[in-house]
């Protein structure tokens, strides 16, 4: 299929512009806090009107969403206070308490119990999916540094790249026909090749200005595993998207769609990311 310059251009642009501030945001906790609130609550919301096309009331939504997003903010200051021993109970209980609003607010306002269940049934998961998956740039944060934290956004933005460059210069073979059909087993390897090569660069750079950098081998496993959850969550996000019947998420960014679309890798590979730094004793 040929490349629609119009959103080539668009894309590009809005990638140029948003990216440094996506990427400087992760320099210091307050502003990182800023940055995944605020994205949480945009993806929440399409998420949420996504799933419930069939309810009016905006404001609900968007009510929700902001809740799902204040969560993640309050999960960010409670863990900072976590790990220093001054909070009594375990921050995640943040989250829990988003559940209780949201579900006793739906209680109340919805004029069903199927419409009842449908807000609950799409908020809990924007709670779970959404909020806290991506919330686990904090503890990232906080337990090594921003740097790997920009390390872990920056990755999944190379498999990107570069798996979308293989695939479509040498794709042949379909990796999930069902559920995307222009992703190929080529772009898949090519991305990791990529990756490989980006976290190599970014680690030479890293040491240079003093941190610890990921050895070669580090370096493998975590290209390889960007690759495989990226994909498991850019083909979950496809599922949704097949089966609400929309092509994007939203319209929120120019050229890229909606922001959980640009989002739906990174939901999977930032827990994974920080697991595999915990497994692996870095």
């Amino acid at each position: 299929m040929p490349v629609n310059k119009k959103d080539l251009a668009f894309r590009t642009l809005s990638g140029v512009i948003i990216g440094p501030i996506v990427v400087f945001s992760f320099l210091t906790y307050q502003s990182l806090l800023g940055l995944v609130t605020t994205i949480i609550i945009l993806a929440s919301y399409e998420f949420i009107e996504m799933s419930n096309k069939e309810i009016k009331n905006n404001f609900i939504k968007l009510l929700y969403a902001f809740v799902i997003g204040v969560a993640s903010l309050l999960y960010g200051f409670s863990l900072k206070t976590e790990y220093a021993g001054i909070l009594p109970f375990e921050a995640e209980i943040i989250f829990f308490i988003a559940f209780v609003f949201i579900a006793s607010v739906s209680l109340f306002t919805a004029k069903d119990q199927n419409e009842a269940k449908n807000l609950i049934t799409s908020s809990v998961f924007a709670i779970m999916y959404i909020s806290f998956f991506l919330s686990i740039f904090y503890n990232i944060h906080i337990g090594y540094g921003g740097t790997m934290g920009i390390l872990a956004l920056t990755s999944v933005w190379a498999y990107d790249a570069c798996a979308y460059f293989f695939g479509l210069n040498f794709g042949k073979h379909k990796l999930s026909p069902k559920f995307s059909p222009k992703k190929t087993w080529e772009g898949f390897f090519g991305g990791v090749l990529g990756t490989f090569v980006y976290i190599l660069i970014y680690e030479f750079f890293r040491e240079l200005y003093g941190f610890a950098k990921l050895d070669i081998f580090y370096a493998l496993i975590f290209a390889v595993m960007v690759a495989c959850f990226d994909t498991v969550g850019d083909l979950t996000e496809s599922i949704f998207k097949r089966f609400y019947g929309v092509k994007d998420s939203g319209e929120v960014l120019p050229g890229h769609g909606g922001m959980l679309d640009r989002i739906d890798g990174l939901l999977v590979v930032t827990p994974m990311w920080y697991l595999f730094l915990r497994i692996l004793g870095i």
